[in-house]
This record gives C-alpha cells, sequence and structure tokens, in this order.
C-alpha cells in the first residue's frame, strides 16, 4: 500500500510552508468549499491530491471536516482513497491525499452511459471490498455514489478501453454505529428506505445505494424515479421498492445479475446481503474470474509477442539478463447532504454538458429537486433521472475528495 511521510507539522505552517514542500499543480476538482489540485512532494517527487478548504466557508460546519480528517484518516485500504496528512494555516486546511488518476465514477458514466457486466461486476467487487473493511469497524458511509467513487483504468485483452477499477471517497457523512440511527441523510437516488421511513438504520444501507449503484452501471439510469423529478414522488417509490428491469435496457442482462441487484435492493435491510455476502455472489465471483482470465490471457500475449520479436533481433555476442439540504433530526444541517425543500432546481445552465447514451438517462447537479445531503458541496451532488431523458453533466471537471 502506498505510504507518504509529511515532512510538516500538522498546524501553525503558512502558505509559504506549503509551497516550500508541495509543487502544487492543476486543478481535478472544485467546489463550494474546496478545490483539489494534483500535487508533487518536492523531497519524494510523488504526485499527490491536494485538497485546500477554505476554513471561513465551513462556519457551523467544522464538524464536517474533522469527522473526514479523524475517520478517513484511521483507514488504510487498498480500495479507500488514503489522507496521508493534514495542514493548517490561519485561514486554510490542506488535506494530503492519495492521487486517483481517472476521476470520479460520475464523468465515466456521463461519458459511456452504462457498463458490460464484467465491468460492472469488477466495480461491485471493489466497492464491496471498501465496505467490508468499513462496516468491519462498525463505520457508516452513509453517502455513497458515483461522485464519491474516484476510478482508474486498468488494461486488458478485449477491453479496448481498459477496466474502471474503484477507490472509496469522502467520508464526511460517515460515522461509527453502536446502535440504530434515525438521522435523515444521504442522497435521494440512493437514500434506503429504512432511512425515510425512520425506522432506524446501520451499515447495511451502503449496501442498498450499492444496489442502486449496480442497476445504473449496468442500464445507465436508477431503479427509482420520478418522471416530473417529484422527491416526494420519488421517495414513495423508495419506500414501495417495486423493482422492475424494464425493456428493452434490461433484455440483454444475465438472471444472475438481476438476481443480485434484487438482494441487494432488498427492502427489509434483515434480509439483505452484507458486503462480505456480496463478495460472495456467483454472478460477482463469475465476472472477476473472467476479469482474470482476460488480465492472464494478455500478459500471455504480450509475452509471446516479447518473445516473437526477441528472436528476430540480431543475439548479442553473449547471453544477458533482460486508484437537498437536509435537515436532521436533531435540526442540525447534514454535511454532504440536501433536501431542496422549496422545489426550486438552481441550475448552472452556462455550465451543463448534454451527453447522448442508451438508453438516455438524466444526471444533473444537487441544485436540482433531488434531496442534497450536502450543503458543502453543492457542486458536486448530482442525482441521477430517465430512462426517458438525456444524460447531462453540469461539472465539467472531476470531483476529486470534494
Amino acid at each position: 500500500s502506498e505510504s507518504f511521510a509529511s515532512p510538516l507539522n500538522e498546524s501553525n505552517v503558512t502558505l509559504s510552508d506549503i509551497e516550500q514542500c508541495y509543487e502544487i499543480g492543476r486543478v481535478v476538482g472544485d467546489g463550494n468549499f474546496a478545490v483539489v489540485r494534483e500535487c508533487r512532494c518536492r523531497d519524494s517527487g510523488q504526485t499527490l491530491a491536494l485538497k485546500i478548504i477554505e476554513r471561513s466557508k465551513l462556519i457551523g460546519r467544522e464538524h464536517m471536516m474533522q469527522n473526514e480528517l479523524s475517520l478517513l484518516g484511521s483507514l488504510c485500504h487498498p480500495r479507500i482513497v488514503r489522507l496521508f496528512a493534514h495542514h493548517h494555516t490561519d485561514t486554510h486546511s490542506y488535506l494530503v491525499m492519495e492521487f486517483v488518476s481517472g476521476g470520479d465514477l460520475f464523468e465515466a458514466i456521463s461519458e459511456k452511459g452504462k457498463f458490460s457486466e464484467v465491468e460492472a461486476g469488477i466495480m461491485v467487487s471493489d466497492v464491496s471490498q471498501a465496505l467490508s473493511y468499513i462496516h468491519c469497524k462498525s463505520i457508516v458511509h452513509r453517502d455513497l455514489k458515483p461522485e464519491n467513487l474516484l476510478y482508474f483504468l486498468i488494461k486488458i485483452e478485449r477491453q479496448t478501453d481498459g477496466i474502471c477499477r474503484l477507490k472509496l471517497g469522502d467520508f464526511g457523512l460517515a460515522m461509527v454505529v453502536t446502535e440504530p440511527v434515525f438521522t435523515i441523510c444521504g442522497t435521494p437516488t440512493y437514500v434506503a428506505p429504512e432511512i425515510l421511513l425512520e425506522t432506524g438504520y446501520g451499515v447495511l444501507v451502503d449496501i442498498w445505494a450499492l444496489g442502486v449503484l449496480l442497476y445504473i452501471l449496468l442500464c445507465g439510469f436508477p431503479p427509482f424515479r420520478s418522471r416530473e423529478r417529484d422527491q416526494e414522488e420519488l421517495f414513495q417509490l423508495i419506500k414501495q421498492a417495486h423493482l422492475h428491469f424494464l425493456s428493452p435496457y434490461w433484455d440483454p442482462i444475465s438472471e444472475e445479475a438481476k438476481h443480485l441487484v434484487r438482494t441487494l435492493l432488498q427492502p427489509d435491510p434483515l434480509l439483505r446481503l452484507t458486503a462480505e455476502q456480496t463478495l460472495m455472489h456467483p454472478w460477482v465471483k463469475a465476472m472477476i474470474s473472467i476479469c482474470q482470465e482476460g488480465v492472464l490471457t494478455d500478459e500471455k500475449h504480450r509475452a509471446l509477442q516479447a518473445e516473437e520479436q526477441s528472436e528476430r533481433l540480431p543475439k548479442p555476442a553473449a547471453d544477458t539478463l533482460p486508484d437537498n439540504k437536509l435537515i436532521s433530526t436533531e435540526g442540525v444541517p447534514i454535511y454532504n447532504a440536501e433536501l431542496c425543500i422549496d422545489g426550486q432546481p438552481k441550475m448552472e445552465a452556462d455550465r451543463r454538458q448534454t451527453i447522448k447514451t442508451p438508453p438516455p438517462a438524466k444526471i444533473q447537479q444537487k441544485n436540482s429537486s433531488h434531496l442534497q445531503l450536502n450543503p458543502c458541496k453543492n457542486d458536486s451532488d448530482k442525482g441521477i433521472q430517465g430512462p426517458s431523458e438525456r444524460l447531462s453533466n453540469n461539472n465539467t471537471q472531476s470531483n476529486q475528495h470534494l
């Protein structure tokens, strides 16, 4: 696992100290409260992500950042974005994080529309590994969605674009669960029915969100959607949890994949799969096996090519070796969550980019009629609608660690 040792103290540093330690580069993500830049450690040459938070914008919400620092800083897993260090000046906080080259999964869905079963299976496996790790520590993420999953590509045979491998980030809403939680928070498209029903919930709300994610990956639109983008109607549909596999979009999808979707989107959390059980699901194991065969075949193919090339070269003289603002039940605004109470969407039309995809779906920012569960991230929380609409994206940059 990648590691990093910062030469700076956590606090009482200046911007000059930061710049002497890090060569700060291009913006790889931005939001209302933070900007993320690619940076390089001057001592080691290591490429990192530097999340720069303007603390004046966090007044009254300081617990958001502290929550992420305390939880994410304690985690170390290949499927979770690492937090290596954090530094604080009088005005800003600088979070030194693992750099993930591809951007966020939302952007990948916006561009591609939907994914093959093998691709979706690998991504489900990656997320399940991350969830299994944090759930074993009694940590619930509470905001699992494409915007909070960062990806990098690996190349395998018969996959010209490569396969997305995922890392889970943004732990602003995460918490340790020791008893049922009743705080209403999340993102509307991905929120579990037990959250809306206020019956108390735990780590399995993350599994429901994983089910929604898998559904979207396979067909390009979410399982529960309001044609008029009416939030109350959406919540009613989620609570009813009537799952449909619309034709023709789901016709080519295997029954095994549909079975996993059903077991993840089980409205009764006691009957829902755990992260460990998801990893053991026959479809997930089959998709991983296919991917591994592709990697092995690809490596064998490259080795044969290298061998053939070496045989055509003249032999040397001697052989040589050659990653909604919602108000809680306590009346406190929830980090990474928002609920559009007045129903008035606030769209930035000049930043909207429409992308055609089969089947068409619409992804829009959280400044819309969707439940927003993060007042700190107004421009990075998007909702996915469809299948009767086009897919649109209001953010032109990736949202790493926002």
